[in-house]
């Protein structure tokens, strides 16, 4: 990234002021509940977006993934996104492929992020059922703590008291096919909401059907000064996986299934059920003192089956036969955490609000896989268990009647027990680690829609559970490689929120040091806390226009660098960083019932995953996506129709380098194809 491109953003970013000061503003309050507590979004110092349920059902979106990507711009990377873009994970702070573990996932302020390295189970929630997304584009560790170090997500359910009662149904290309209902109606004081859906692929590729099937009910009871509500959700998917495509990007079989001397993925499946339920309160003990608190509990069972694995009895060097012998492989796994978290705001007047809190979090997973040999059966167990306590506090406080001063601290703790038996040895361990996040900030604000604003702060991230083990290409197996610290980052940031005429726009500028990064290290095949420093710098730019009374435009744009400060790999970028990102899009609508509307992203070019390690230097090509939308209401019906990949571009959101030195393994490069072009058509029913 160059110096003079910074410097010319951040001119941009400062120059803002002395547009809008010449322009009439007509702007209204928007809440958002991204410190923990509902609070007007101008008085927190950072780059929120928030995401309606209008825009969401303008482009017909099946999955939240897609809403990120195209109403968010940001980067969606996975390796068998679908139609349904399940395994999904979403950068915002430029992680590369340590993203998942470090951009946090909510649903109404409580934790779905997974405590493995697995993707973010999208799919437990309706789209039916959001009211509104909230994306803090930043650091978030005093509020959220562990995970917050490059962003946080927090999909809000639907909280309005309207009815709300719609059903639909989907059919497109490749056999996709999905039905899906709302139901949401307010009986005194009490709101009844329950949403579901069925939804089916064949895929495009070999290996890639898909089932979900999701449900969600909520109950709230609305009292004087208070409300509490009850929430539980259910979600059972079943998917293909074809494996990569053994080439670099553009060349290769894209349809086919992973397929060569040493293992097979013709048949591979991977099963796994959600379910949970989440309790809440809000309580007003006076005008100044509001208590709000949850209790959530989750559990994920999962079971992944693969036709073969190895050919041949490792130990005898991996003897080949013709036609090739594979052996199966399976590897169940479950995991459950649950949450609990009492906060207290108190409006302390002159002197400001201020947010108290309390966190505490269990969690426990376990692993049995299963690889038959012809010599026989080797069976490896594994486990671990995090405890997890937190305290914390925010505060702002007025210095004048525009200006806030914001500043918080975080205390976590974590407890952690691990116990492994390979089938050759038993290990076990446990260790209390510990991390602080902590945070000051100035904001300025113009007006109830624009404010300037500059923070430092620190944030961190703890090691998943996974990340205990290493993985034994030799032998196929896993194995315990020890316990690691927490990840510690730390950011700079300036920021601003400005309307000019009918736009609005967005921007900050951030700087980012990481101390302990935690990644896996190829050399000795386990997860380490790297001893190099990484540095992380770039620029968001977000508009909004409303260029005529039917005619709006929208950009995302984000400028990046994520590079190593120092040690063996000094001035080398991370992989699957791209430099640049950007979305428009642009809807125009007819008349009330009947618009048109148009999404693109790009994404630059990025080294491929483990590049860095292996001495592969050579890119994932840039791609550019455009999807088209057209949506016509008549009466009580509803008529989507959504042409994706406009182009037929031939991408790949995720690709890899795999070492030439390993014989137990292909060698060179992979990557997982996204889909081409294909069409869908949605008609609803509100009722």
């Amino acid at each position: 990234m160059k110096k003079t491109t910074i410097a010319g953003l951040i001119g941009l970013l400062f120059s803002t002021p002395m547009l809008a000061a010449e322009t009439s503003i007509f702007a209204k309050d928007v809440m958002v509940t991204t410190n923990r507590v509902h609070e007007k979004i101008q008085n927190i110092p950072a780059n929120i977006q928030v995401i309606s349920r209008e825009d969401i059902q303008e482009i017909n979106a099946t999955s939240i993934p897609q809403i990120l990507s195209q109403l968010g711009g940001l980067n969606v990377t996975g390796t068998a996104l679908g139609q349904f873009n399940q395994g999904a994970t979403v950068d915002i702070g430029g992680y590369g492929a340590t993203a998942g573990s470090t951009t946090l996932v909510l649903i109404n302020g409580q934790r779905v992020s997974p405590i493995d390295s697995s993707a973010t189970p999208w799919e437990i929630i309706p789209v039916q059922s959001i009211d509104r997304i909230e994306v803090i584009k930043g650091s978030a560790g005093v509020q959220y703590g562990d995970r917050a170090v490059g962003g946080v997500i927090n999909i809000v359910t639907n909280e309005s008291q309207k009815s709300i009662n719609q059903a639909s149904a989907t059919i497109g290309s490749f056999g996709t096919t999905g039905v899906n209902a709302i139901f949401q109606n307010k009986f005194n004081d009490t709101l009844f909401r329950i949403s579901g859906n069925a939804n089916h692929s064949d895929g495009w590729r070999q290996n890639t059907a898909s089932d979900q099937y999701s449900i969600n009910a909520r109950i709230t009871q609305y009292f004087e000064k208070s409300s509490a509500y009850l929430e539980i959700f259910g979600n059972h998917n079943k998917n293909q996986t074809p494996g990569a495509v053994i080439a670099p990007i553009g060349q290769g079989s894209p349809r086919d299934v992973k397929c060569d001397i040493y293992s097979c993925f013709k048949g591979a499946n991977n099963k796994y059920d959600n379910y949970g339920l989440g309790l809440g309160t809000i309580f007003e003990f006076t005008d100044n003192v509001k208590f709000e608190g949850d209790f959530a509990y989750k559990k994920t069972k999962s079971e992944f089956f693969k036709n073969g694995d190895n050919q041949g009895d490792p130990l005898n060097g991996y003897a080949l036969y013709n036609p090739p012998q594979y052996y199966p492989y399976s590897a169940n796994y479950s995991r459950w955490r649950i949450d609990f978290s009492p906060r207290l705001k108190i409006d302390l007047e002159k002197l400001g609000a201020l947010v108290i809190g309390y966190d505490y979090g269990r969690a426990d997973g376990s692993q049995n896989d299963s690889n038959a040999y012809t010599s026989g059966t080797a069976l490896s167990k594994s486990s671990a268990s995090l405890i997890d306590n937190s305290f914390y506090l925010h505060h702002r406080l007025p210095i004048q009647e525009k200006i806030d001063l914001t500043g918080g601290f975080r205390r976590q703790t974590q407890q952690i027990s691990a116990n492994d038996d390979d089938g050759y040895a038993l290990s076990n361990a446990q260790k209390t680690t510990a991390a602080n996040a902590w945070e000051l900030g100035l904001n300025y604000k113009f007006s109830d829609a624009e404010k300037v604003y500059i923070k430092y702060g620190q944030s961190f991230r703890f090691p998943n559970i996974d990340e205990f083990w290493g993985y034994d290409s030799s032998f196929n197996r896993t194995f315990f490689g020890g316990l690691i610290n927490p990840q510690i980052d730390r950011t700079a940031e300036i920021g601003s929120n400005f309307v000019i005429g009918n736009t609005t726009l967005s921007s900050s500028v951030f700087h980012t040091r990481t101390e302990d990064g935690i990644r896996y290290n190829v050399s000795s095949q386990k997860n380490i806390n790297d001893a190099n420093l990484v540095e992380r710098k770039g620029v968001y730019l977000s508009t909004a226009s409303l260029i005529t009374d039917r005619l709006s435009f929208y950009t995302n744009a984000k400028l990046q660098e994520a590079i190593y400060e120092d040690g063996p790999y000094k001035g080398r970028s991370f992989d699957l960083v791209p430099k640049l990102l950007f979305n428009a899009r642009v809807n125009y609508k007819f008349d009330n019932d009947w618009s048109l509307g148009l999404v693109t992203n790009y994404v630059g070019s990025q080294y491929y995953d483990g590049a860095n390690d292996k001495g592969a230097y050579t890119k994932m090509p840039s791609y550019i996506v455009s999807d088209l939308y057209l949506n016509k209401k008549i009466n009580q019906w509803d008529f989507r129709l959504a042409i994706k990949n406009l182009t037929n571009e031939r991408y790949a959101t995720y690709g890899g380098y795999q070492d030439k030195n390993n014989p137990s393994f292909y060698a060179g490069y992979f990557y997982y194809p996204s889909d081409p072009r294909s069409v869908f058509a949605t008609l609803s029913y509100n009722f």
